[in-house]
């Protein structure tokens, strides 16, 4: 296969529901001029009326801007990273070969003057002593929220600097996020394999593949190395020991069972060590968190082939990103003591244990294109800036959006059946 046509389909993603909005878009990372092309496309299609309610909704483009610009002399976005090269997953390196010539990334303070977005991560923000905004900050420079932890993380930080009118878009898990940034549900292979129709993620023959590598000794994996220092972490240990004390297998660990294993979590190793196991439990460290599936449930489980056991983000929220009956979730037993007799009973039953695979058995649908695309989405939004200066928008209370829009059960646990 063709490796040049592999990585330049590699932007191009259906992300379907995005933002719960209901509707299905073809997002890819689009170059400047197929943003004017689609703006006039949009426009020409509507009759005088709509014309007059998209102008309202402060959509309508004057005339004089559907003229095709120069865009030789229109300088690429330029977006300042203020975490730096701390995250090996989103490092500035590997974001500057995502986009291209598109946009431009950098991490040089003396750049940040001179950006037209800040993305500015949770411990700048919330630090002791936060970054150094830029002297006489401009007005059409975007500052942007960047997180993947919970908010219960943050609530007891000073929000006094970026509560009010600071931030002008949120880039998280949330899927009310300006620019929705999930945790990676699969690879640039696995994508591909979709994209392409191959079979190496759905089909009969992965459905085998990965049925027979269970092993008859590992039923329940969990992994969990974050132990206390708030309900959430509190909690999902609780819940582990009313398993196993429920008479339910499995093996722990991580740090909070002082058994370490060196390979990494988001290995291949670590996958194939995995894939062995019939459930892996997808705990997280927040209960009811809005949106909050991470890694656990993505890597750890599915993409290793086994059944996640969720704890954590709330049924309806899973619904929205997973296939439905690739996992298993336990607000839908009484007590963990049903839940442990559940995975025995599964356990011992071959048939009712490979149901949880035939989602596999056709392409999947919306869920898998919801990847994280959030910097391709960042250099587009900037761009559409750039070209029509339409874009403008402040969270007037940021701490309400990120503190008060979340569940309560997010920072306390009241309630639960293994309480």
């Amino acid at each position: 296969m063709n490796l040049s046509f592999l990585w330049k389909i590699r932007a191009i993603l259906v992300v379907c529901g995005f933002l719960a909005l209901g509707v299905c878009y073809e997002f890819m990372l689009v170059e400047p001029n197929q943003l004017l092309v689609k703006r006039k496309t949009v426009q020409g299609n509507m009759n005088s009326s709509e014309k007059v309610s998209h102008a309202v909704a402060g959509n309508q483009v004057p005339q004089s801007r559907l003229t095709r610009p120069d865009l030789s002399k229109i300088t690429p976005p330029l977006i300042y990273l203020t975490y730096g090269n701390m995250d090996p997953e989103i490092n500035h390196k590997k974001i500057k070969t995502r986009l291209g010539h598109r946009c431009t990334t950098t991490i040089d303070h003396k750049q940040m003057n001179h950006s037209d977005a800040l993305l500015i991560d949770y411990n700048s923000a919330f630090r002791s002593n936060p970054f150094t905004e830029p002297i006489g900050r401009k007005p059409d420079q975007m500052y942007v929220y960047f997180s993947r932890e919970p908010p219960w993380f943050y609530q007891e930080k000073n929000f006094s600097l970026v509560d009010k009118d600071f931030f002008n878009w949120t880039m998280t898990y949330r899927r009310d996020s300006d620019i929705y940034f999930p945790y990676p549900t699969m690879d640039i292979e696995d994508k591909l394999s979709v994209l392409l129709k191959t079979s190496t993620f759905y089909g009969d023959d992965v459905v085998n593949s990965k049925l027979s590598k269970k092993s008859k000794e590992n039923l329940v994996l969990v992994a969990i190395s974050h132990c206390d220092g708030a309900d959430g972490p509190i909690h999902r240990l609780k819940y582990v020991e009313a398993l196993e004390k429920a008479g339910l297998r499995m093996k722990k660990i991580g740090k909070c069972f002082d058994n370490y294993v060196t390979m990494k979590w988001n290995s291949g190793d670590f996958r194939r060590y995995t894939a062995s196991f019939k459930f892996v439990l997808a705990f997280e460290n927040g209960y009811h968190c809005r949106d909050y599936i991470t890694e656990k449930t993505w890597n750890n489980a599915l993409r290793s082939g086994a059944v996640p056991v969720i704890w954590g983000a709330s049924k309806p929220d899973v619904e929205a990103v997973l296939p439905s009956g690739s996992y298993m979730h336990v607000d839908d037993f009484d007590s963990p003591k049903q839940l442990a007799e559940h995975l025995m009973y599964l356990d011992s039953n071959e048939t009712a244990y490979a149901k949880y695979f035939d989602w596999r058995r056709k392409p999947p649908k919306k869920y898998f294109w919801q990847q994280d695309i959030g910097f391709e989405m960042l250099c587009n939004k900037l761009w559409e800036k750039k070209l029509y200066n339409n874009v403008s928008k402040v969270y007037h209370s940021f701490k309400d959006w990120y503190i008060g829009q979340d569940n309560p059960e997010c920072f306390k646990i009241t309630n639960g059946n293994w309480i």
